[in-house]
């Protein structure tokens, strides 16, 4: 019976930090479990469009992967995807799942990166070690720039905050770029401190548009460009989270644990 992994991710049109998250993710899936076909698919059609404008590379979707894996005769699928939370993008992996429910002998939705209380503790800890957070007496914060969402589980976004307070990460915020917190409210509790130096670390699969141009962009809305308005000193990482290889092993984890419920 033939098996099939495939990891699903919005994508990026920056090449380097694609190859260094998405591409090493996909990679670890094919060492870590032998056996299994490994495909990939990206859910955004504007990203895909451009890196075959750019780079002449064809990305397929997820129902065009479901497909090719159908042709190359897999019989269970199971999907990882590269999400932070369970949102809408995790939601659309599920409906176009349930559209081959029939065609597949398994076709399984694996877990987000935060999925459950022992992935938030997990990732504080991992973040924790690999950026040296800790209390540094008031003179610098360092601010984690998540995506956001407009579903309700963008609620993941102030529990991780909350989980980086618990482990005494009090110098350490969560900010979003199109859910909530809001920059604007990261700024007020900013001014509830006295620190001189802010570092800006995408808090993302992926360093990408949102990490170069909102994030450390030149232009007077991005965050560093605000925050240097405001007086303050700017440090800024441009590394997505998937270039860690501890928060590569927790989606490798949950990949894992889905494969042996079916079994």
């Amino acid at each position: 019976m033939k098996n099939g992994i495939l990891a699903a991710s919005f994508g990026t049109t920056y090449k380097e930090a694609r190859e260094l998250s998405l591409g090493a993710i996909e990679k670890e899936f094919s060492g870590r479990f032998p056996g299994f076909a490994v495909y990939k698919a990206y859910t955004s059609s504007i990203v895909k469009k451009r890196i075959q404008e750019k780079e002449g590379i064809f990305i397929p979707d997820v129902l065009q992967t479901f497909q090719k894996m159908y042709e190359d005769n897999i019989e269970n699928v199971y999907i990882q995807p590269t999400h932070i939370i369970p949102g809408e993008e995790y939601n659309k992996i599920f409906d176009m799942a349930n559209q081959y429910k029939d065609v597949f002998n398994i076709i399984k939705v694996s877990a987000p990166l935060l999925n459950s209380y022992n992935d938030f503790e997990t990732v504080a800890d991992i973040l924790g070690c690999y950026y040296k957070f800790g209390s540094t007496g008031g003179e610098r914060a360092v601010v984690l720039m998540g995506h956001g969402s407009g579903h309700d589980a963008n609620k993941c976004y102030s529990q991780f905050q909350d989980v980086l307070i618990q482990k005494g990460f009090l110098d350490v915020f969560v900010s979003t770029v199109e859910g909530t917190p809001v920059f604007d409210d990261l700024l007020e509790e900013l001014y509830k401190h006295t620190y001189k130096e802010i570092t800006l670390i995408p808090f993302m699969v992926t360093a990408g548009d949102h990490a170069h141009n909102d994030m450390a962009g030149s232009s007077k809305d991005s965050w560093k460009s605000r925050l240097e308005s405001l007086g303050y000193n700017t440090n800024i990482v441009t590394r997505g989270i998937g270039e860690i290889k501890e928060i590569r092993d927790i989606y490798s984890a949950h990949l894992e644990h889905t494969i042996n419920s079916s079994i």
